[in-house]
């Protein structure tokens, strides 16, 4: 079960996600730089100085228990760090529900930790309080290295406010958002497939041939697993569009954001209401599970159970895969919609240097390892090679071990795609992932490196996610009828204040577009 969870949310990040494509550029793909020798490191690693050797201190997330090992992985990592830039680093355990409240207090009382991971946290409310050091200029001196890996992954501008560098964003593997449905390959092999595209993008029309097959031929199978409390729409993963830095669609969207920079309410829209209306049809038609707003099991849980015979997901390369490895069976994966360059690729998980910091510079140095250099990457994803994993012959793919005592929960370490890459994957594989960032860069936003500050509007959009928790899973699991709870949404939307958000949202977007200018 960790194993799952670590494989799961290692490729949410990104998407999520934090979710996984590789460089660019060969020289830093994981099939050069995972597996880079010692020899090779010493041409490019961050030369020590003769200095005395301080230790700076960095959170480390956990799931709420501090993982086994973590005493080891430290001293590994410290091997590496005394011998790159002359310092140790010191893990600071910390757990992911407690990020928000930790943080605030440490603010007050002068913690001085060093460098701080927010991951799906409103870091622009503790920039406006002044909790984070301005990075301009300390990037210059100390991150040469992120300054040049910026020229071709631009992930830095994320990472931007008001004109100014405050956190460095974790890269994804795989950058990009696109949705896709996962289906048992024994159920769809005996399905009549023709006329579905399946290299291409199917539509609603192509599922609801999809479920209505599987509904007759597969009675054991609930057609589609879809389950829990939804915050924000599972639309995304149909029609992509940009949430402009914020999860989910309480501030609007640019529901067209190659093309148009207009902030729209996603859920007065036409096409939206027609994806409500396909959810309805399918729960009606029995293909939808009937408790599965009250279910406490997650889609990918009810899949790799047995109980449904698909689910919807990121459609980032690697992601069959797992669901193969999870489910211990063959898995087909058909597009929904092509993968998108937004802000929200890169602002989910980000590190901080903090104000009351006590090496600020020691500290973007070693940031500066943490995003280019693999052995520091890898020593905290995966451990120590040998206890921890074992490298394959090919020096890019990894097979963990049944009986390693490390488990890194939240994979958000600098590049995710300097990674070793884990079994079943192959080393081909990187070049999924090449195509998959050449997809979204060539559907890039036109408010990429944008990202909305609620903070004149907080108490609106409060209320407002108060609204779309209330109604959101009903609405998007077909439970109710449309004519009827669908405009009172849409109603209590407008009460709650989600027009002036949008206008707000709108004002700030256009200036932030003057400023590119």
């Amino acid at each position: 079960m960790k194993r799952r969870v670590t494989r799961f949310i290692a490729g949410a990040m990104t998407a999520f996600l934090l979710a996984g494509c590789g460089s660019t550029g060969s020289s830093n793909t994981q099939n050069d730089t995972a597996a880079v020798t010692e020899k090779e490191n010493s041409s490019t690693d961050t030369v020590s100085d003769s200095t005395e050797a301080v230790t700076i201190k960095m959170t480390y997330l956990t799931s709420g228990t501090e993982p086994e090992g973590l005493d080891r992985i430290e001293a590994a990592l410290n091997e590496l760090t005394m011998e790159k830039i002359n310092c140790k680093v010191e893990l600071v355990p910390l757990a992911f529900a407690d990020q928000a409240t930790k943080y605030n207090m440490w603010f007050a009382n002068g913690n001085d930790t060093d460098i701080l991971i927010t991951v799906f946290q409103d870091y622009l409310a503790m920039i406006n309080s002044g909790a984070f050091m301005e990075l301009d200029d300390l990037i210059q001196s100390y991150g040469k290295d992120m300054l040049e890996k910026d020229k071709e992954k631009n992930f830095l501008s994320a990472g931007q406010y008001k004109g100014h560098q405050y956190g460095i964003p974790t890269i994804p593997s795989a950058p990009g958002n696109g949705g896709a449905i996962y289906i048992r390959k024994d159920v769809f092999d005996a399905l009549d497939s023709a006329g579905i595209d399946v290299d291409g993008y199917i539509d609603y029309e192509d599922l609801d041939n999809i479920f209505g097959q599987i509904a007759e031929k597969f009675p054991e199978y609930t057609p589609l697993g879809v389950s829990g409390n939804r915050t924000k729409s599972n639309y995304f993963y149909v029609k992509n569009y940009d949430n402009l830095g914020v999860s989910g669609e309480s501030s609007g969207v640019l529901v067209d954001p190659m093309n148009s920079t207009k902030v729209e309410n996603l859920y007065a829209t036409d096409s939206y209401y027609e994806y409500l209306t396909w959810m309805r049809k399918w729960y009606q038609d029995g293909y939808i599970s009937k408790d599965a707003a009250t279910s406490s099991e997650s889609s990918d849980t009810l899949f790799n159970s047995g109980k449904t015979a698909s689910y919807i997901n990121m459609s980032t390369p690697g992601t069959r895969e797992s669901a193969e490895r999870d489910a211990g069976i063959g898995v087909v994966q058909l597009n929904m919609c092509p993968t998108y360059m937004t802000t929200n690729v890169y602002t989910g998980v980000l590190f901080f240097v903090s104000k009351n910091a006590k090496y600020p510079e020691k500290a973007v140095e070693f940031l500066n390892i943490l995003f280019t250099d693999a052995q520091i990457q890898n020593v905290l994803t995966h451990g120590v090679e040998g206890e921890d994993y074992t490298v394959q012959d090919n020096g890019v793919v990894i097979d963990l071990k049944e009986d390693r005592d490390y488990i890194n929960v939240y994979g958000v370490w600098g590049d995710q795609s300097q990674y070793y890459m884990e079994a079943p994957l192959v080393p081909e594989d990187t070049k999924k992932r090449e195509a998959y960032l050449q997809e979204s860069l060539a559907h890039t936003s036109k408010a990429f490196g944008y990202k909305f500050d609620a903070t004149p509007v907080s108490t609106e959009q409060s209320t407002v996610k108060s609204v779309i928790s209330k109604y959101l899973t009903q609405l998007e699991y077909g439970t109710v009828d449309l004519d009827t709870v669908y405009p009172e949404f849409l109603k209590a939307l407008e009460s709650a204040g989600i027009d002036k958000i949008i206008a707000e949202n709108q004002k700030q977007l256009d200036q932030w577009l003057a400023e590119q200018k």
